[in-house]
């Protein structure tokens, strides 16, 4: 199978629709000459209809602690809400989107995460759908929700999602659009270029810190399970002419 990019979209770049627009044209271009993944969360969105339903957000460490009422939610603000916009903005730019979630076709079987109720972890990428698409040249758009062995529908990180899709797929290319340009040096500067053999000392030096550091260890974890090169990159501004920090062997 040729190569192909993983490429996550999320966050509060949701939210932002010139970044959002600017975005699917160039991604729906670029998909009619290469092989795309895409992934995508939906933090406010998400935020956003909990309170409309009135379903209170609970936090563990800084992470969604996801009950059945608030994954009832999760589900609808991703596949039912985001999902779509997504695709219907690619179809809209010519691209030939079809939007999924991981626990279609089984693609993305997950172990929960107990103390975070009804969130899962990927244990196991089942390629067969997602080939079928890409082998037809289609482009998928993916929800990070999932399911367990049993079925049981779970919520999961949409970073994490595409990093074991990424490696389930040794893609060429994983690249995770933020708010941000990258990584950056003690002079507010992005850094081009990190070779895995060098992360750990920016981490003791604290170059990298804070919510970068599980973001970046993740990056170093999915190129040494075979993905060739790992983008941190600024969302805002190009797809096309990717601004940010490359993660390499």
């Amino acid at each position: 199978m040729k190569s192909l990019t993983v490429v996550k979209f999320g966050g509060s770049l949701i939210r932002n629709p010139q970044a959002q627009a600017k975005f699917l044209k160039e991604l729906a271009v670029i998909s009619q000459r290469q092989r795309i993944i895409l992934v995508h969360g939906g933090s406010p969105e998400i935020n956003s209809m909990l309170e409309k339903f009135s379903v209170k957000s609970k936090f563990v460490n800084g992470l969604r602690y996801t009950d059945s009422n608030a994954l009832d939610v999760v589900e609808l603000a991703l596949s039912g809400k985001v999902n779509r916009i997504i695709t219907t903005g690619l179809i809209k730019n010519g691209a030939s989107a079809v939007g999924i979630s991981g626990k279609d076709g089984k693609s993305v079987i997950c172990k929960q995460v107990k103390e975070l109720g009804l969130v899962g972890e990927p244990i196991k990428v089942n390629k067969k759908l997602i080939e079928i698409l890409i082998d037809s040249d289609f482009l998928p758009v993916i929800a990070s929700i999932a399911s367990d062995a049993k079925g049981n529908v779970m919520n999961v990180n949409a970073d994490v999602l595409a990093a074991a899709i990424a490696v389930a797929f040794k893609a060429g290319k994983l690249i995770f659009l933020t708010d941000v340009h990258g990584v950056f040096d003690k002079n507010k500067k992005s850094i081009n270029e990190i070779r895995v053999k060098d992360i750990n000392a920016l981490i003791k030096d604290e170059t990298i810190t804070g919510g970068m550091i599980p973001k970046i260890k993740s990056c170093a974890d999915s190129i040494k399970k075979g993905v060739k090169e790992v983008w941190i990159a600024d969302g805002a501004s190009s797809i096309k002419n990717i601004k940010g920090t490359v993660i390499k062997k």
